[in-house]
């Protein structure tokens, strides 16, 4: 067994990294970026490789002996081109196989600049001979932490899925779904949309938060092109402004609104809904300060 992951101290990453260090898998190397990250690798008995996408010596020497990688890369405007340098060099390794974390719905003609990249790469892995499995996570149910300290300051939230309904999906999950993907070959050739088990709105979320911290909480919705001018204007850049755009736009159509068993068909385990979310990740962050509303 030899697996490297990128994005290893990402999101799901990070969850990956917590999941191979508890089952002692061994044989894992982890490409990080920053030397002074390498301890979150190291935490877990796993082995730090360093280096960038756009090393191509550095990505020769992680590839070395490796079977499969799990490929992760951050949304950004040069994630395609970073995807293809892994692509290309774990072809001239002798690599067999990719686990590639995708994105919900991903298609070179899709709404959203993230999707349509997404695409374009599948596409380069199927044509590159290497074997694969594609994993399409919908909306994470962890974008929440984004607004967490506006929730306990304010005592409400806003994104522009309007009322859109979602299949959040909690990214401990995806990370399972991928580490199952890596440790076995049972799902090559195989792309999955990986949701959790129903469709909810951020209005359903400020609901059931409401009721779960006993105060209320309030979901306001704001439109795509206000999220586009409150990015730009912040210095993220057009590709980070369109990106939230038209997801907001996409999200509020109802194109997210579905389910699939896909979590459980490959894990074994349901996936978990958004009130174990709550209750295990979020609500202890909700608590840590103040009290969600000023007193009157």
């Amino acid at each position: 067994m030899s697996i490297l992951l990128t994005g290893a101290t990402g999101t799901i990453g990070k969850e990956m990294l917590q999941i191979l260090g508890q089952r002692r898998i061994s044989g894992v190397r982890a490409l990080v970026r920053d030397a002074e990250k390498a301890n979150l690798v190291t935490a877990h008995g796993l082995d730090p490789v360093f280096g960038t996408f756009e090393d191509h010596s550095a990505l020769n020497a992680a590839l070395s002996g490796i079977e499969t990688v799990v490929l992760i890369t951050p949304a950004n405007p040069l994630a395609e081109e970073q995807a293809s340098n892994l692509i290309e060099a774990a072809k001239s390794a002798g690599t067999r196989r990719i686990v590639r974390v995708s994105a919900i719905k991903a298609a070179p003609e899709g709404p959203i600049n993230n999707t349509r990249a997404h695409g374009r790469t599948e596409a380069e892995i199927v044509t590159s001979g290497l074997g694969y499995v594609f994993l399409r996570p919908n909306l994470f149910m962890q974008n929440l932490f984004m607004v967490t300290d506006f929730i306990k300051q304010n005592g409400k939230f806003s994104f522009a899925m309007a009322n859109g309904k979602m299949g959040m999906v909690d990214t401990r999950d995806i990370a399972s779904c991928t580490v199952a993907c890596a440790l076995s070959d049972q799902w090559d050739g195989q792309s999955f949309e990986l949701t959790g088990p129903r469709a909810i709105s951020y209005a359903d979320v400020a609901v059931a938060l409401s009721k779960l911290v006993g105060k209320p909480i309030e979901y306001k919705p704001i439109s795509p092109e206000d999220v586009y001018s409150m990015i730009e204007s912040a210095g993220w850049g057009n590709w980070m402004a369109a990106l939230a755009r038209d997801y907001g736009k996409a999200y509020a159509s109802g194109w997210g609104d579905f389910t699939t068993k896909n979590v459980e068909k490959i894990t074994g385990k349901p996936p978990r809904d958004f009130h174990d979310f709550a209750n295990e990740i979020l609500l202890p962050e909700l608590r840590l300060v103040q009290p969600l509303l000023p007193r009157s």
